[in-house]
């Protein structure tokens, strides 16, 4: 035997042993995690007919992932796949009578694994597991935020939804095929607008103004002044305008610009006064809203549950005015002249006399 072939036979036979030496060891390889397409069936068999539709058991549902790893309705809003353990309202809910021997072993032990490995919607594929889940690092709303976005608004990106999805805000020219398992950007943001609908980022579904969803996004919530400004109240009987009237001259409809860019920029419509201002270390507007001598003039953004009456912005009567009831010279008051009705021009920034 030459050398050549002395030395090839040596090194097949240290492969070789090097081969059963590998096979021999043991080796602890990951389980794939449970995905809800394991527990779906489940869920599907056992829960769905009660918690499910408009008139759900304990208003909670289980239709879909989302509804299924919602908040569910208690005074503590505690979400029903959280924490992942046992204690996951979702699991210990099993151990309530009316809920005993409702999973054989089986099924409870499928169940809790799915909790416990993090309630994961899917397999990893093109994008991580748990990129549909808010509520954790990977989910694909903190990636466009780190990405400043683009990639739903530039179809020129690599990484541009619209390559491999269905109803991106900014389609990719000559696509018309998606891949099979791809999903459609509007099955999950239904509403009017799509993704680019105004409660996808800073609101709650169809409501367009912060707080935010806090099942979803959890946290100390701010905005608590919207709700107050903008929906119909005894004070307030049209609401504002919109967001015009605080975020003036924005243009919402891409982002773009100053939205979208994280910090709460605000510029106050010109009829609420040359000297309006808001702090954004306090969080406070001054307007010609509350500097009327009233018993409430600074009123901050993240401030929740403020009871506004007549005397929080100007007194009623205001300082220096008439004693007469408010409808002697105002519309849109009742015959009282105690209450406003829905024709007030009430908060407009100017003073309406009949």
């Amino acid at each position: 035997m030459n050398a050549s072939a002395h030395g090839r036979r040596v090194a097949g036979l240290l492969l070789a042993a090097f081969v059963l030496v590998g096979c021999n060891e043991t080796r602890e390889l990951a389980e794939p995690p449970v995905v809800y397409a394991d527990v779906e069936p489940i869920l599907e068999e056992h829960c769905v007919e009660c918690h499910s539709g408009p008139s759900a058991e304990a208003d909670y549902r289980l239709e879909d992932y989302f509804q299924t790893i919602r908040c569910i309705p208690d005074p503590d809003g505690q979400p029903a796949t959280l924490p992942s353990d046992p204690t996951a309202p979702i699991l210990s809910v099993l151990e309530r009578p009316d809920h005993a021997g409702l999973l054989d072993a089986d099924e409870t032990k499928g169940l809790t694994n799915w909790i416990t490995d993090g309630a994961i919607p899917a397999n990893r594929s093109t994008h991580p597991g748990q990129w549909n889940d808010p509520r954790t690092d990977v989910w694909h709303g903190n990636y466009l935020r780190e990405t400043d976005w683009q990639p739903i608004v530039d179809p020129t990106r690599s990484d541009t939804c619209g390559l491999c999805h269905p109803g991106s805000p900014a389609p990719v020219d000559g696509i018309i095929n998606f891949p099979p398992d791809a999903t459609d950007c509007t099955d999950c943001h239904s509403l009017p607008g799509g993704v680019m609908s105004c409660g996808t980022c800073h609101g709650d579904g169809p409501r367009a103004y912060p707080p935010r969803d806090q099942c979803y996004f959890r946290g100390p919530p701010v905005g608590y002044s919207h709700e107050p400004h903008l929906e119909p109240s005894a004070n307030n009987p049209r609401g504002l305008d919109g967001c015009q009237d605080c975020h003036f001259g924005q243009d919402y409809t891409m982002l773009d610009g100053t939205h979208g860019n994280g910090v709460v920029d605000v510029e106050f419509d010109p009829v609420w006064g040359p000297n309006a201002t808001y702090d954004s270390e306090t969080f406070a507007c001054y307007t010609t809203c509350h500097v009327r001598r009233g018993t409430t003039p600074d009123v901050a953004w993240n401030e929740k549950d403020l009871n506004l009456d007549c005397n929080a912005c100007h007194q009623s009567p205001p300082l220096g005015h008439s004693t007469l009831t408010c409808n002697t010279c105002h519309i849109g008051i009742n015959p009282e002249g105690t209450i406003l009705t829905i024709e007030a021009p009430h908060c407009d920034g100017k003073v309406d006399v009949k």
